[in-house]
């Protein structure tokens, strides 16, 4: 791997991505940025603690606090909620700069920039950074949404209007554009979006990737399996996997059993499946732009004069807005003097 080629990480919620962030932030010779394109991210730097199931993370924030003037001057919270489907040759100036700068602060070192919002911006990302690696990770589709769903009470995970859990309803507020089936009044559970997103996540990560890796094969069941595939593929030294190992510490697969059957799961996802089959984009999304797919598949016909809520794709950056001013205010509150 070339000293000067930036590495992109890109993962789905919940998916490990948080672990394969920490291993290159703990690794030489690397600079490591966390989630660049949050659209909260300045609230984040400034005011959020690591979480208690990220073990061993101290700081999320390190690599950025060099250049605070420049990403208080030129980050967006439109990277992270606006035109989340980006095809190759779109231009986006601002995303672009502002990435090349961040990429260009991280000198001497190889920049790496951890992602779970560039999932349908891969394309873009191989034209406008043709020298750049990237690397995807997945996780089992109904562990991860049992981690995204686990706190609430099966009545909210089972809403498919359910906000607040990782973006779900927002991107499909976003992407309905594109993705109408989002907008569907036939979705029965908020696990129908969640799978909908995983699917397409997958399709286009393998596709569009360097290194496509299992967090369940690779790290979860076997810790040293990723390192060295890591390794082998030139990202890390060989002799720092001993180093590296600690890093990764036992996870439990299998909890969504504890709530939910393998039957509800199943029909979900044949039901999913038969869609995204019917649309081209199991067979196409990641391979051809979306409107070429659309062109080839009369199944599309089927959403004409569904309505995709204009106005409520306008309310997201109002929102996003507001998720920073609650990140300040419970800061406040957590460090406020106790009597």
């Amino acid at each position: 791997m070339s000293k000067q080629a930036p590495l992109f990480i890109t993962a789905r919620f919940r998916s490990g991505s948080t672990l394969l962030w920490h291993i290159f932030d703990q690794a030489r010779d690397y600079h490591a940025y966390y989630e660049p394109c949050h659209d909260n991210l300045l609230a984040h730097i400034h005011y959020t603690l690591p979480m208690d199931s990220h073990q061993g993370v101290e700081n999320y924030w390190t690599a950025y606090q060099n250049q605070l003037p420049f990403i208080e001057s030129k980050h967006q919270p439109e990277f992270g909620l606006s035109r989340l489907l980006l095809e190759a040759h779109e231009p986006w100036d601002e995303l672009q700069h502002y990435l090349q700068s961040l990429i260009q602060g991280a000198a001497p070192a190889i920049p790496v920039l951890q992602f779970n919002r560039i999932d349908f911006r891969l394309p873009w990302i191989r034209t406008h950074f043709p020298t750049a690696q990237i690397i995807h990770l997945y996780r089992d589709s109904r562990d991860s949404y049992f981690s995204m769903t686990r706190h609430l009470a099966p009545e909210a995970a089972d809403n498919p209007e359910q906000g607040h859990v990782y973006d779900l309803l927002e991107w499909s507020v976003a992407l309905a554009e594109y993705f109408p089936f989002l907008a569907d009044p036939g979705i029965q559970s908020l696990y129908e979006r969640h799978y909908y997103f995983w699917k397409l996540s997958s399709l286009m990560g393998r596709r569009c990737s360097d290194l496509s890796l299992s967090y369940d094969a690779d790290f979860r069941d076997n810790p040293s399996l990723g390192l060295e595939k890591l390794s082998q593929a030139g990202y890390l030294d060989s002799q720092q996997i001993d180093d590296l190992r600690p890093l990764i510490q036992p996870q439990a697969s299998g909890q969504w059993t504890e709530r939910y059957s393998e039957s509800w799961f199943q029909a979900i996802e044949d039901r999913c499946e038969q869609i995204l089959d019917e649309l081209g984009l199991n067979a196409h999304f990641g391979f051809f732009p979306l409107v070429e797919i659309q062109k080839r598949y009369a199944a599309w016909s089927r959403y004409e004069g569904l309505s995709l809520n204009h106005p409520a794709r306008g309310l997201l950056m109002e929102y996003s807005r507001q998720r920073s001013e609650v990140t300040r205010l419970l800061s406040l509150v957590r460090n406020a003097p106790k009597d």
